[in-house]
């Protein structure tokens, strides 16, 4: 029996174009599962990308607050330095250049240290007295001359233009005074800071 032109689409229907088909879905629903995962993929990396991201910006949030805690913390400090110069030292420099002005004062202090130094190094070094050029006169006629009269040992006295106020005092040719001028100031001036922070500044830093 003849095939006809039916018979034969038929079969090539089946035998070639069925097997195709079939191929063709095969490659669809395996596109498709790979689409998925890709999609799935990139949803994850999405994800990913979107939680560092935040990470990062909680991160940099922290990172800005500490930064600016610290700016703040300086500013605080800067303020109460230059506080502590403008009012602390000039007032504590006040106090002891009024003090060491007064010529009884200064004659108390010196003497009670000529006395001590003599003591301690039995008289046999001069002691070397440093007073400012500016008190001369108030100072050379009367006082210098009082102390070389009550001084244990030879007493050598200088005036210089080195010194504002107050004086210095060692043993000669040791180069080294004991500072009653501005380093009592500064003395001072660093016992008293202490007490000025916690007097104006306490309830702040707490």
């Amino acid at each position: 029996m003849a095939k006809t032109i039916g018979d034969i689409t038929a079969e090539l229907s089946e035998r070639v174009l069925g097997p195709a088909k079939a191929e063709a879905e095969k490659l669809r629903a395996g596109a498709s599962a790979e689409a998925g995962k890709i999609l799935a993929a990139a949803r994850e990396e999405a994800a990913r990308v979107r939680a560092a991201a935040a990470k990062d910006a909680e991160e940099t949030r922290k990172q800005m607050e500490i930064d600016l805690q610290m700016a703040a913390r300086n500013f605080i400090l800067t303020v109460q330095e230059r506080l502590e110069k403008s009012i602390v030292a000039p007032t504590v420099a006040q106090a002891v250049e009024s003090a060491l002005n007064d010529t009884k004062f200064m004659e108390r202090i010196i003497e009670s240290l000529i006395v001590e130094f003599n003591r301690r190094q039995g008289g046999d070094q001069p002691v070397e007295v440093l007073l400012p050029e500016k008190q001369r006169k108030e100072l050379e006629s009367w006082f210098l001359n009082k102390f070389r009269e009550k001084a244990l040992a030879p007493l050598i006295i200088h005036f210089t233009d080195k010194i504002s106020f107050g004086f210095k005092i060692g043993i000669a040719g040791q180069g080294n005074h004991f500072n009653f001028g501005d380093g009592l100031v500064e003395v001072l001036a660093d016992f008293c800071s202490p007490r000025f922070r916690k007097a104006f500044f306490a309830a702040k830093e707490q």
